[in-house]
């Protein structure tokens, strides 16, 4: 079946809504990577973030004198 075929027995706007909505689905999907990235970006960064600090180890009373 070519494509004149098929706008010739489902009509024209047929077609072209599921053109168009094939061609929104792709440039979703491409739009997705990048994002994709930066969530894994911001979730490293989240993680460094929330790790706990390194402080020194107390100091024990006896030695303070």
């Amino acid at each position: 079946m070519t494509t004149v075929h098929s706008i010739q027995t489902v009509g024209f706007l047929s077609v072209l809504l599921t053109l168009l909505l094939v061609l929104a689905v792709a440039l979703l999907r491409l739009a997705a990577l990048p994002l994709a990235c930066a969530v894994l970006v911001l979730d490293g960064a989240a993680d460094l973030a929330s790790r706990p600090l390194s402080l020194p180890a107390p100091v024990p009373q006896e030695e303070a004198r």
